[in-house]
């Protein structure tokens, strides 16, 4: 489902004077939190991208999900004509928001494993890259909503 049509769902549910959700009644929020990073990528660049995030994101992400943090990681890129003002969303699912917070030793961890695969300069050098065709757009955490039965 994109974006758009979450938040329009959630504000029409907001604005509706007749509906009565509650939460932890009605529905709950997942224990699961989704970051999302939406990014405007120069069009004839996108493939470039792509295949840095191979080689830099996506281990980042295979190696959280083996350490237990990240339960999902995905690239989405908009195919409409008319993208808006970004054209690629990067999402990584956490198990909860505890997995989210800073910590020394899974940090460390991580890079001593992302190491395996990619060379710290190269790294640099890729990353470095991507100022050239990719802009942030913006960033957030989101818990998908969990309707409970009646």
């Amino acid at each position: 489902m994109k974006l758009s049509q979450i938040c329009l769902a959630t504000a029409c549910l907001a604005a509706s004077g007749t509906a009565q959700a509650e939460i932890f009644t009605s529905y709950a929020p997942s224990k699961t939190v989704t970051n999302v990073t939406m990014v405007k990528v120069n069009p004839n660049r996108v493939d470039d991208y792509l295949d840095g995030l191979k080689q830099t994101w996506q281990p980042s992400c295979d190696i959280q999900k083996k350490m237990g943090d990240v339960v999902d990681c995905g690239i989405y890129i908009n195919e409409a004509a008319s993208a808006g003002p970004f054209n690629m969303i990067l999402t990584v699912t956490f198990k909860d928001a505890a997995a989210m917070e800073p910590n020394e030793t899974k940090y460390k961890a991580l890079n001593t494993e992302l190491r395996k695969y990619l060379e710290e300069s190269k790294q640099k050098s890729i990353v470095g890259s991507y100022e050239e065709f990719r802009t942030f757009w913006g960033e957030g955490n989101f818990r998908r909503v969990e309707w409970k039965s009646k």
